[in-house]
């Protein structure tokens, strides 16, 4: 964790100075990948910290790292809530990112969907749900990427951030380009702090839905011309 600030409570501290988990067969599994380095988290800490949002959602959950930097900073704001999903997080997982959420005394602040978020996001959608601040960090092939924007762009309030995770990869970057160029109600930004994103191994890219376009450039994120 060079360069990193210390982790933002005891569970998180301790999960990237082991840098491994033990799932049930008893087998040693590495953090990061699936989890996300701790300066990346940093950076979540600090947006949901800054921006004080009512409601937060991430797709993709695995050992629970973005969910507990996420969380942590709601509990330490006094108020929101947080939504992850993972259609995976028993089969694949061993459950051990919602025993993360449980032993950090998080679980009130975070309800957690086991299905796919193809299924999920409509319903969501459905439902009226609105959030301030999404993270995407779930199957990185553009057809995931594009179809879950869809999504999550609807359930976006007007000024909200998607923060796209692993955007360096090529078809997560082809998805986020896409994005730049055909949705104008969104405009790339770059987040008042990037240090500890840029400085991490992989990139991510920041979306935010704003009162006017940016013309996206070699930022790290896009923003909503129009409310939707």
């Amino acid at each position: 964790m060079e360069g990193a600030r210390t982790p933002p409570n005891a569970v998180l501290e301790r999960l990237y100075r082991e840098g491994a988990v033990v799932h049930r067969d008893g087998k040693r599994r590495p953090l990061c990948p699936p989890g996300i380095p701790a300066a990346r988290g940093e950076y979540l800490f600090d947006l949901v910290r800054d921006r004080r949002p009512t409601l937060t959602l991430e797709v993709g959950f695995a050992y629970g790292l973005s969910t507990l930097f996420i969380a942590e900073a709601l509990r330490q704001n006094g108020s929101g809530h947080h939504v992850t999903i993972d259609p995976n997080e028993r089969s694949r997982f061993d459950s051990l990112g919602l025993r993360h959420v449980d032993e950090a005394g998080l679980s009130s602040w975070v309800t957690f969907y086991e299905e796919p978020a193809e299924l999920c996001l409509p319903r969501l959608v459905k439902e009226g749900t609105r959030i301030d601040i999404a993270f995407n960090d779930s199957g990185h092939l553009f057809d995931h990427v594009i179809l879950e924007f869809v999504f999550l762009a609807r359930l976006l309030r007007k000024g909200g951030v998607l923060v796209f995770d692993d955007a360096g990869l090529p078809a997560v970057e082809r998805a986020c380009g896409f994005i730049a160029t055909n949705r104008r109600d969104f405009a790339e930004v770059l987040p008042s702090s990037s240090r500890s994103w840029r400085t991490t191994r992989g990139t991510g890219r920041i979306t935010s839905r704003s009162d006017r376009a940016v013309r996206p450039g070699r930022t790290a994120g896009l923003g909503r011309a129009t409310p939707r």
